[in-house]
Parts: C-alpha cells; structure tokens; sequence
C-alpha cells in the first residue's frame, strides 16, 4: 500500500532523533501530485502516512495509530466529509483538515457539523496550512490531556461514591454477628432441646442475613467498567437504591419510586451509570443532612422522544439560581471542606460518555431536580433480569 510504503521511508530520516515523539499524520488525496506535495512539506517533522481514497485511509486509520487526517475534498465515491464522518464516528479524538479547490458553503458547514478542525481552499499558503496542523496537533494533545484527567477524577469519584454506600452495607454486619455471638454465648449444655433448636435457628438466619450483605456488596463491585451491554434503566436505579438503602434509612429519607414498566433499554457501561445515579442519590442525602421534615427522595424512570429519562429530586434547599451552570464543574463544590467538587462532573463525563445529558431541572417548592436523558436503542422493551 502506497501510504505505508510512503511512511516506511521517512522512518530512517535523520532530521529528527528517533528517541523523538513524531506526529503522525494521514494525507488522503486521489491524486498523486498533491499527496507528494504534501508528503514533502511534512515529512521533516512528522511521520506521514499516504492514501489515494477513503477505502485506504479507513484500512490505514484501522491498523496504524493516526494523530491527524488531511484529506481532499472531492474524491471518488467518497468525499472528504464522508471521511470526516467516519473518523468522528470511530476515533473522535482524530483531529480533520478538509482541503478543496471548491469554496462550497453547504460543504464547509458539513465540514463544521461533523467537528473538522479547520477547512481550507486551495492553492493554499504552506505556512498557513503548516500552522494549522500544529493547531491540530496541539489541541489532539489537549484533548488526550483532559481525557486523562477526566478518567482519573472518574475513578477517584467510583472509590468515594460506591464506598460510601458499600460501608453503610459493612456497617450493618454489625448487628447480626452480635446477636450470633450473643446466642452463641447463651448455648450451654443444661439447656433442653427446644431452647437449643430455637437459638441455632436464630444463628442460623442471622448468618444467612450477614451472606446477604456481603453478596449485595460483592455483586455490586463485580462488575468492570469499559464494557457497554443492553441495560434495563429500572434495574440499574434499583441495584442503587438497595445498596444506598442503609445510609438512607438511617438519615431518615423516605423513598419515593415512580419507574415506568415499559421503557426502553439502553447502551451503557453499569459500573458508569451506577457511580452516576449513586452520586446524585449521595447529592440528595448530603442535601438533606442537617434539615428536619421532610426528607425524602423522588426517583422517576419516564420514556419520551425516543429517549429514557430520569429524574432524582430530593426536598432538602436546592440551588441557587447562580450556581446553576457551575456545578457540573470539575472541583466546583457548594460543601466546602466536606465535597470534593468532583460528584457532578463525573455525572456529566458519564452521561456525555453515554451519548447523553444531565440538567438541573427548575422546580416548584424546595429541593434539587437532576434529570437524566439517555438515548433509547432500537425502541427495545426493558429487559427483566436483574443488573445486580
């Protein structure tokens, strides 16, 4: 293949050391003089990759690491947006630059549409070109970064949210394994039969009681995350709800369910979409701390426009209205020394890793309203099983 060949002879240039990072970039043209063209005001500084249509640069894109795609606009059977569309699709962290001899604006506002870094007519000025692939190079980079942080505020976040709860699920083990050592104790040899019977039956449903802690506990953390499957959204809020049951009881929340029994099922990652619904159920109950009646919880599943939705409101003081834009941001907390500022932006990152959103709904009387919105898939009923 030309491309490879094309990259395969750059690979020996003493213009750079090897031990040096070099970009790689993919020229994609039908015609060979502007590929070459290409290939030669890049090469000094960058790997370059060549391919003469889209067939060849996707099976390039599909076996080498890319960091940047220039590629024509008017190709045969497929255009450069054709293109664009593909990789925006596949690996949208690939940054695009579409080059035409055609000044098209339908053309560039596709281009636009489809995230292009930059959209350039040609003949174009080499310097100018060459600064816009450092712009592109420069904000793949950026992007690479934010990425990184963003995934390690994710697991920071998956640590405190699953924590808090799993704790409370511990922390109940407590009474159990005392009222087994306490029958235990009380199991001496004088005692007849009957009494024996009746306290080894106790102990007996106690451990049974403590084997359903753990395995709730174990089952919830089973799971890895990075693996998207067909979810049922019910089954996800309720796995939440039982495992956030004992923190909630004991801060007496009431719990109030209204999940719709044919919604759709969506395409998600659980452990991602658990640690989002326990952040806001961890939201609502720190919301609620310190307040009398009432406290209490609203959950509701609902499916419209061909979505599923979600909303989880709670009764404690709300959000003032200046705030309202800036809690989704990463550090941004309204609890002091008490909030890591990280629950609701890593609600955000899951949702738009989701292909979906979280708003802060306006609402009547007091408390907080986040609404969820998840693309439903392919119209399917929820399936039945349990995601615990």
């Amino acid at each position: 293949m030309e491309g490879i060949e094309g990259a395969e002879t750059l690979r020996g240039s003493a213009v750079q050391p090897e031990t040096e990072t070099r970009s790689t970039i993919l020229v994609v043209d039908d015609e060979n003089g502007p590929r070459q063209a290409l290939r030669m005001l890049l090469k000094e500084n960058h790997e370059v990759l060549l391919a003469c249509n889209v067939a060849e640069a996707q099976e390039i894109l599909a076996s080498h690491p890319v960091d940047l795609v220039i590629t024509d606009l008017r190709m045969p059977r497929q255009s450069g947006v054709d293109l664009l569309k593909w990789v925006k699709e596949s690996a949208p962290d690939i940054e695009v630059i579409i080059l035409t001899g055609f000044g098209e604006l339908d053309t560039a506002m596709k281009a636009v549409t489809y995230k292009a870094f930059a959209y350039i007519e040609k003949p174009f000025d080499n310097d100018e070109l060459l600064a816009h692939v450092q712009g592109a190079l420069e904000q793949r980079q950026h992007d690479r970064e934010r990425r990184r942080l963003q995934d390690l505020a994710l697991d920071a976040n998956r640590f405190e949210s699953v924590g808090r709860f799993v704790s409370g699920i511990l922390h109940d083990l407590g009474t159990p394994l005392s009222v087994i050592g306490s029958q235990v104790d009380l199991i001496v040899p004088k005692e007849g039969l009957a009494s024996l019977e009746r306290r080894l039956d106790l102990i007996r449903s106690q451990s049974e009681h403590c084997n359903t802690l753990v395995r709730k506990a174990m089952g919830f953390l089973r799971h890895q995350t990075n693996a998207f499957s067909m979810l049922g959204l019910n089954d996800i809020v309720e796995s939440c709800l039982d495992v956030a049951k004992p923190v909630v009881m004991r801060q007496g929340i009431r719990i109030e369910k209204d999940l719709a029994t044919d919604i759709p099922v969506c395409y998600g990652d659980l452990v991602l979409l658990r640690q989002a619904l326990l952040n806001l159920i961890a939201n609502a109950c720190q919301a609620m701390e310190t307040q009398q009646e009432p406290r209490a919880i609203y959950v509701r599943t609902w499916a419209e426009n061909g979505s599923i939705c979600l909303t989880i409101r709670d009764t404690g003081p709300g959000v003032v209205p200046e705030l309202k834009t800036k809690i989704f941001e990463a550090f941004f907390s309204t609890k002091g020394d008490k909030g890591s500022g990280i629950g609701l932006a890593a609600v955000s990152s899951i949702m738009t890793k989701h292909n979906g959103r979280v708003t802060l709904e306006d609402v009547d009387g007091p408390g907080a309203c986040f609404k969820l919105v998840f693309p439903a898939h392919r119209n399917a009923v929820s399936p039945r099983e349990s995601c615990g």
